[in-house]
Formats: structure tokens, sequence, C-alpha cells
């Protein structure tokens, strides 16, 4: 084990610096076979705590401020915007699962789907509804752990025309680190367009071929980037493109690089 002992008890990890000091002031005198009892258990103690230090857990969680957009023009037509919401971490082997939490009360008619985590709203009438931010509860689960996380839908007054389908729209998107040889999960964004949405590598972009081999997929219908990443990539990135398609077969506008940092 890669600890230092001392004269004064004190076992030192050389991996992370932590030390800790055995002490017992009513029994100073304890038989040696004592000491070395409490030496072993402090041991055992820290080695947990160093190699939660150097394996980090991958913790479930919706990002936070995520901000889902419609309009309602002046007939009271309301014009939602379908889209994903996103989440990574946990253990997205079993996928994630979504829900709508009760309280506070959401609005109207909006529902998200459970497998695919794309919310949306039933109808077109803005009845319930008015032109602000209302502000609900989300929650996602990977079999073992959940989470919840506000999310606000942001309502302008506005004269509706097509929705298009639209992926991020920065040119490089930087996602969640992953760890060589460690599960991974992260979903990805589009919104807009007819659900249900489709995903596919895009095999015409030139770093395609890494991605293939990394461990990663992409979850054709639910645009999440999953799977154990290979030892072979720890300190690069994996760097990739996707095609998303709606209901319709209208390919979605923006074609972001999205890069994942493998330590």
């Amino acid at each position: 084990m890669p600890y230092e002992k001392s004269a004064n008890l004190k076992l030192l990890c050389q991996k992370c610096g932590v030390s800790t000091i055995i002490t017992d002031k009513k029994k100073m005198k304890t038989k040696l076979r004592l000491m070395k009892v409490l030496l072993l258990f402090s041991s055992v103690v820290i080695v947990s705590s160093c190699e939660k230090e150097s394996n980090p857990k991958r913790n479930l969680r919706i990002l936070p401020d995520q901000v889902i957009t419609a309009n309602i023009d002046n007939t009271g037509y309301l014009n939602f915007n379908a889209q994903t919401i996103l989440a990574d971490g946990g253990n997205p082997l079993h996928n994630y699962n979504w829900s709508i939490e009760s309280s506070p009360t959401p609005p109207s008619g909006v529902t998200i789907e459970p497998l695919t985590g794309v919310i949306n709203r039933i109808g077109t009438s803005s009845t319930g509804l008015s032109v602000g931010d209302k502000t609900f509860k989300l929650k996602v689960s990977d079999g073992s752990s959940t989470k919840t996380e506000t999310v606000t839908l942001r309502i302008t007054a506005y004269t509706p025309g097509p929705a298009a389908v639209l992926q991020q729209w920065q040119g490089d998107f930087h996602m969640k680190d992953g760890y060589a040889n460690k599960p991974y999960g992260a979903s990805l964004f589009v919104m807009g367009g007819t659900p249900p949405y489709s995903w596919k590598l895009d095999d015409s972009f030139s770093e395609s071929g890494k991605f293939t081999m990394s461990g990663l997929s992409i979850g054709a219908t639910t645009g999440i980037v999953y799977g154990t990443i290979s030892n072979s990539l720890a300190g690069q990135y994996v760097i990739f493109k996707v095609i998303v398609t709606d209901a319709t077969g209208a390919v979605a506008f923006y074609n972001p690089i999205y890069a994942i940092k493998v330590n």
C-alpha cells in the first residue's frame, strides 16, 4: 500500500496527501497487538478514501438552467418548440427514464417522453398559459438513482412560422469529461420540428472513425452518447458529429463538433 508510517503513528497517503494520526488519550499504553489492529483499520479507511479520490463517482444529474421555448400569437395559437432535456452521468447503460414532478404544478398539457427526454405539449391552445416564464421540475432515473432539477418554460408573444429542427448552435461543444475504462453517458440536444427524432453518427466527418473505435455509441432513438471508453484513448479527445432528423425526415440545422476529453 502507498503509505508512509511516521514515529507518531501517522499514515500518509502518497497519492492524495491525506494523513491520519492514530491516538487514544485514554489508553496510551495499549498493547502492541491493539495498535496493529488500529493501524490496519485506519489503512483500510484511507485506502477507500484514496480510491474514491482517484476514481471520482460519475453522479447522475440533469443539467441546470435549461429553458424550453414557446410562443403565443394573437389568436391564442401556441407554438411549442419540442426539445430534448439534457442529462449526464449515472448509469446510462440502463438508459435514462424521465418524468414530470407534480409539484410545483407543471404547465398545462406539457409532457416528456420517458425514454428519450423529449419534452413537448399536447394541443396548440394557449389556454392556461400566458406570456412569461413558468418553472417546474423534471425527474430522471438511471435505474439505481434519481435526480430532480428545475427547468423553465419561456413563452413569448410571436406570430409562429414553421418550426425548424435545430441542434446545438455552437461550432464546438465540449461535453462532460470521460474516464478511460469507465462508463460514460450524456444526452445530446435538439429542438423544433416534429418528434420523435432519429440520431446517427455523421460518417462523413473526418474523426468519425475514432469515435467508432472509442467504445461509445449513440442511441438512435434517444440521442444518448453511452458506453465504456477504451483505455487507449486516455489523455485524448473523442470528437464527432451527428445527424438528427425528425419524424417528417427534416434534417436538423447546425452541425456542431462534439468533443469529449478522456482522462
